[in-house]
């Protein structure tokens, strides 16, 4: 008897098996049905086995120097998707056909993450519309010109941090955590009015979170993964854009500042807080709409303005610093450029309109976008059947990948792309993306809100520093990245000597 149980349990077993494996094999037929080239999926994830021990950045990286092609079909899991490797049919999935793909592909975590799912980078229209338009005014020329006095006043504090920390005290320089202050410092005062200083300090309301929100555990990596590449899964195991702390610190420092202006009668009109309360008063929300959902959509602002403003940043002036130390002629050039300005200007300090006038500056910041785009995907969800090429037909809910570093390395449009070379953008401007060549920002209608701010946050940092200090090498040039982080990231955090001048 127990036998005759043992067989039909192992019989149901392999017939189980055997009936997901002929699913499995069926899903992974997709592309080549459709005489699309694809990468060859592994069993039960897809293309997406390596990640944890490889970077999001190494996974498209690999798939651009293995697929030459305009595009190539991937699978998340057994789910098909499509990556975009050409500049021209970027532009149709970014700008011109924008109908067919107005959403990101993300999961909808409402309930478990609201100030994941509500915050501008992941909310579905038409909602997202409404808040962009809303918040776009943050932005202006006016508002980043007052930014941009609090930026030098927080370099200046940098370069004291840099003279104390690693000059006389010859502390090891972990790059990514000394600009992470920087950009907190910023950060808290365009965001909730605050002036604080944990670069003078080493303490802040908003520097804890701050560390909590950029440092990548193989945890936060593997919640972010599947929030991007398989939120089926995220939405079955809840897990969240932002963790329970972050979210719970947020909260509270929000309306703690909120709280205080009601009982002062004072307000800022530069910063968020004022913006998002006006946000919440002008938005139209669904006729049984809660308060609380009104509530989120302001929180959830504020938590992404906070990870978008310290982490992209951050990472680009590390490795900005780390290609000007490799390169001393470049470096050299960069500082007569911003002494040069100084002199003729009668300046200490360098203002708003003249450091967009440093145009070397500005091309050493984009070429290190152009090398090193801190997020190496653009995604979208197609919302209806759509013909993207005469041979490529994409059906509804089929997520698209534009491979960021496919075109940013494309010899067609950046001749030796390994090499750093600032010259390239020697005649730009900041709304310049470059016929669909520069997309680190992406492109179209949901292109990246903060972009001018976080240009002028790396040029303010780096203009103080090459005019104060000599930058010269500690490590090999070849740097390892974080293979945790959603955003590229040196593994180490990325380290330079710094040399007075």
């Amino acid at each position: 008897m127990f036998e005759t149980i043992l067989q039909l349990l192992l019989a149901t077993i392999v017939l189980c098996l055997s009936f997901f494996l002929l699913f499995i094999r069926r899903d992974y037929g997709y592309w080549k049905k459709q005489g699309i080239p694809y990468e060859k999926p592994g069993l039960f994830f897809g293309n997406l086995g390596g990640l944890m021990r490889i970077s999001m950045w190494d996974l498209f990286n690999d798939l651009r120097k293995k697929h030459k092609t305009d595009y190539v079909g991937i699978f998340l899991g057994w789910r098909p998707a499509l990556v975009i490797n050409s500049k021209e049919l970027a532009k149709k999935i970014l700008v011109k056909d924008f109908d067919s793909f107005q959403n990101r592909y993300s999961y909808p975590g409402d309930q478990d993450d609201p100030l994941g799912a509500l915050n501008l980078f992941t909310v579905k229209s038409p909602m997202w519309s409404t808040m962009r338009h809303e918040l776009a005014p943050m932005f202006t020329s006016k508002r980043l010109k007052g930014v941009t006095q609090l930026m030098n006043i927080n370099s200046e504090e940098l370069v004291r941090r840099i003279q104390t920390d690693h000059i006389d005290n010859n502390k090891p320089v972990d790059m990514k955590e000394l600009f992470s202050m920087y950009t907190s410092d910023t950060v808290a005062y365009t965001v909730f009015g605050l002036r604080v200083s944990v670069l003078k300090e080493l303490t802040s309301p908003l520097w804890h979170i701050t560390r909590h929100m950029v440092k990548w555990t193989f945890w936060r990596g593997f919640e972010f993964t599947m929030i991007f590449f398989a939120p089926a899964i995220a939405e079955i195991m809840r897990l969240k854009f932002f963790s329970a702390p972050a979210t719970e610190y947020v909260k509270k420092l929000f309306w703690g500042v909120v709280e205080d202006r009601q009982k002062t009668g004072k307000t800022d009109d530069n910063d968020l807080v004022n913006m998002l309360l006006n946000l919440k008063k002008n938005l139209r929300l669904p006729a049984d709409s809660d308060t609380e959902l009104a509530d989120n959509l302001m929180l959830a602002q504020a938590a992404l303005f906070i990870l978008g403003s310290v982490e992209t940043s951050s990472t680009t002036m590390s490795f900005c610093l780390h290609e000007l130390a490799y390169q001393p002629d470049k470096q050299e050039k960069l500082y007569t450029e911003i002494s040069k300005a100084l002199e003729d200007k009668g300046k200490t300090v360098l203002d708003f309109n003249d450091l967009l006038e440093l145009h070397y500056l500005t091309a050493c910041i984009k070429e290190t976008l152009r090398k090193y785009p801190p997020v190496p995907f653009l995604d979208r969800v197609c919302n209806k059947t759509y013909k993207l090429t005469d041979k490529v037909t994409i059906e509804k809910d089929t997520p698209v990948y534009t491979n960021v570093i496919a075109i940013h390395y494309n010899e067609e449009y950046y001749p030796e792309p390994y090499e750093w070379r600032p010259e390239r953008f020697a005649i730009t401007t900041d709304n310049d993306n470059y016929d669909f060549t520069f997309l680190p920002f992406g492109e179209g209608p949901r292109f990246c809100i903060g972009k001018r701010y976080g240009l002028m946050q790396v040029r303010t940092a780096i203009a103080h520093i090459v005019m104060n200090f000599r930058i010269e090498p500690v490590d090999d040039y070849s740097v390892p990245v974080d293979p945790y982080s959603v955003i590229l990231a040196p593994k180490t955090g990325g380290r330079v000597k710094f040399i007075p001048r």
